[in-house]
């Protein structure tokens, strides 16, 4: 009897010890990976447009260059380049039209992008066609964790203007997947994360 007792309690033991093991492993593999997670933001002026992401490198990525892009027609204005580095853990896009619910019409996009570190800041403006009659904007879901690797690129915002025509439904990842729709959109505004 005893030795039936002494045996279970060996299984217990052992069993907690594997538990133990799978759990510690399972954490320690998830710290690994390097990833932007977007964080919805609930609140923002009318003629605003912001996207927010934890940002969780340093495992496998050294860091990573964000720069917004104006598309008119086959042509590409950037912005200043943002750097994002291993102690960067929040970066901030905030899309500002100019001109928004004015008779005038959107004029202008002030791109804005900021993180926590206080070096890495841009402030850009993007001056549009006079004929833009609204916009659609899209990032990522509330809470959507993206994986990141050195080498890859992700567009983490985008905004369409339309022009009287309508504008085409979008989403970042078929954006990055099919880049003619980029590279001949009448007027789309993109923030690129290239990862090195």
């Amino acid at each position: 009897m005893k030795k039936k007792k002494l045996f279970g309690v060996i299984l217990i033991v052992i069993g907690i010890v594997i538990c133990l093991g799978v759990g510690v492993n399972f954490v320690k593999k998830q710290k690994q990976e390097d990833t932007l997670k977007f964080l919805k933001e609930n609140v923002s002026p009318i003629n605003t447009e912001c996207a927010d992401y934890e940002v969780n490198i340093g495992k496998n990525v050294g860091g990573a260059t964000i720069i917004a892009e104006l598309w008119q027609d086959g042509v590409c204005t950037q912005s200043s380049p943002v750097i994002l580095n291993t102690q960067t853990s929040y970066l901030n896009i905030s899309l500002l039209m100019d001109g928004f619910g004015t008779n005038e019409g959107i004029q202008g996009l002030n791109v804005q992008i900021d993180t926590n570190e206080r070096v890495s800041s841009m402030l850009t403006y993007f001056e549009l066609p006079s004929q833009v009659r609204g916009y659609s904007f899209t990032a990522y879901d509330n809470k959507e964790v993206i994986k990141v690797n050195a080498g890859e690129e992700h567009i983490l915002a985008a905004m369409a203007f339309d022009l009287g025509s309508g504008v085409r439904s979008m989403d970042c990842t078929s954006l990055l997947e099919e880049q003619e729709r980029v590279t001949s959109a009448s007027c789309l505004l993109i923030v690129r994360a290239m990862f090195t």
